[in-house]
């Protein structure tokens, strides 16, 4: 096998495992085909190959193809092929029987019929094995497994042999294997022949680790048939995972840690010998109140991001299984430390945070909302009172001071979480009386005004009256002086003219 190309038998391997597909199922009647025929594999013929059979597919498009496989690791041959059935015959509504017939007089091989039909947008196909010519013909044995297995212990796996002219109980099933952690053999190989249960054509064996002391990693397998006059079968090749080794889980995490807080648990140092990287990890958190539940945020195979919301015991566990169900489990206990809740207290209207003194008139309100910084779940079962001058006024998360009497008052908030820890604020209240009115006292004043100007006119125009009267009622004789006294005047002034004028002449 060694002067064959690594691809071709693996492209061999393929196409031995697709034929085995199939013949497991269509050496009768081909269950829950469309394409079907009661001619088994390895039938042996000379000068005719004669094959019949039914389809539920139009008969009109069909073709088959014969091919030389006799050297598998090589180009088949095509030996002949036909684009028609050679008979069909309808037998019921979509319902038709078909035969083939193939003149292959003179050939000699080991030979793989293929027929197929179109079906829709795909083919049907039906293969079958045939021996034709005179011989020798080695046999062929076709897998009944994957091409991939793991190993832990024990594998059974089957295979179906098909022979000329010996039977399958009178053939040797040989075992060959190495370690190949790179797809290619490392070291050295090993053979044996296997112990082969038989029924009819079917061989059903086992790879057993231990028998064979095989270590965990990546080995590379392939059988062969011997028939009873020594001549083999084309190899079959497989890889085989082996993994007998327990995992072991393993766990790294803080042993406290706080109310809310982010920590990480680590579970990277989980093994499994060569085989760790394909361990499979399953995170379990229980909390203090007993309640278990798988994190699915922040979390990957080995490591786990959680913030632990209550305050008590918490209990981690980790499970890690292997590829062949194999599990291991550790687990840690976390105390979690409640933190306390953190008063801030906003004031409506105001930027103002966690004041110790407000003042306000006494015709407004004062609206409080009590902020709390909580970590956790607390924040959903904290308690709020509210006290004036010792006196609880509400248990409310927000608060409103209204229709307050003029003084001063002290005022606390006080908080308190599930655990009992609690965080508590004072503030002196101081509420004011309403400031008097300017425009009042101006009224007043206008009034007071307005009254003296009123008083003022009433006295000046009494007065106007009183002069009046007394003007009116004066006696006759009283004018007649004023004119005497003027004309004395004039007298007296026209004598002094008079000695004026004489001292001057």
């Amino acid at each position: 096998m060694n002067q064959y190309p690594k691809s071709v038998l693996f492209v061999t391997s393929l196409l031995l495992m697709s034929i085995s597909i199939t013949d497991t199922t269509s050496a009768t009647t081909d269950v829950g085909q469309k394409l079907t025929s009661p001619l088994g594999d390895g039938i042996w013929i000379n000068d005719t190959l004669e094959i019949n059979g039914s389809t539920t597919l139009p008969p009109q498009n069909a073709d088959w193809v014969l091919y030389d496989v006799t050297n598998p690791y090589t180009e088949w041959p095509i030996v002949a092929s036909g684009e028609y059935f050679t008979s069909v015959t309808p037998v019921d509504e979509g319902l038709w029987i078909w035969s083939i017939s193939i003149n292959v007089e003179g050939e000699n091989c080991t030979c793989w019929l293929e027929v197929s039909q179109t079906d829709g947008l795909g083919k049907e196909f039906l293969n079958r094995i045939v021996f034709i010519g005179e011989g020798p013909h080695n046999p062929v044995i076709s897998p009944n497994h994957e091409t991939n297995i793991i190993v832990d212990g024990e594998y059974v796996m089957s295979s179906r042999a098909i022979l000329a002219d010996s039977q399958a109980v009178d053939s040797k099933l040989i075992l060959s294997w190495c370690l190949a952690p790179n797809g290619a053999c490392d070291g050295t190989t090993f053979d044996t022949e296997v112990n082969v249960s038989w029924e009819n054509d079917i061989g059903t064996f086992s790879i057993d680790a231990e028998a064979l002391e095989l270590d965990d990693g990546v080995w590379k397998f392939t059988y062969h048939l011997q028939d009873v006059y020594l001549r083999t079968s084309p190899e079959i090749e497989l890889v085989v995972f082996v993994d007998q080794t327990d995992p072991n889980s393993v766990l790294i995490s803080p042993q406290t840690a706080l109310e809310g807080e982010m920590i990480v648990i680590d579970g990277s140092g989980s093994t499994d010998g060569v085989w760790s990287n394909n361990l499979q990890s399953i995170w379990y958190v229980t909390d203090p109140e007993g309640v278990t539940y798988v994190p699915t945020s922040n979390t990957t195979d080995e490591l786990l991001n959680i913030a632990l919301s209550k305050s008590g015991n918490y209990t981690v566990r980790l499970d890690v299984i292997d590829w062949v169900g194999r599990m291991s489990s550790s687990n840690t206990t976390i105390y979690v430390t409640n933190v306390a809740p953190v008063i801030d207290l906003q004031m409506e209207g105001s930027s103002v945070t966690n004041p110790t003194s407000w003042q306000f008139l006494q015709n407004d309100a004062l609206e409080l909302v009590a902020t709390t910084i909580e970590t956790g779940e607390d924040g959903n079962s904290l308690t709020y009172s509210w006290y004036l001058d010792e006196e609880l006024i509400s248990t409310s998360l927000n608060l409103t001071l209204k229709d307050l009497e003029v003084g001063e008052y002290d005022l606390r908030l006080v908080v308190v979480d599930d655990d009992g820890a609690q965080d508590t604020h004072e503030i002196q209240i101081s509420v004011k009386a309403e400031p008097k009115s300017d425009s009042g006292e101006f009224n007043i004043t206008a009034v007071l005004m307005l009254l003296g100007i009123i008083a003022f006119s009433i006295m000046m125009f009494r007065r106007m009256r009183m002069t009046e009267n007394e003007v009116s009622v004066l006696p006759k004789w009283d004018s007649k002086p004023s004119t005497n006294i003027a004309d004395s005047e004039r007298e007296s002034m026209s004598e002094n003219d008079m000695w004026t004028g004489e001292e001057s002449s």
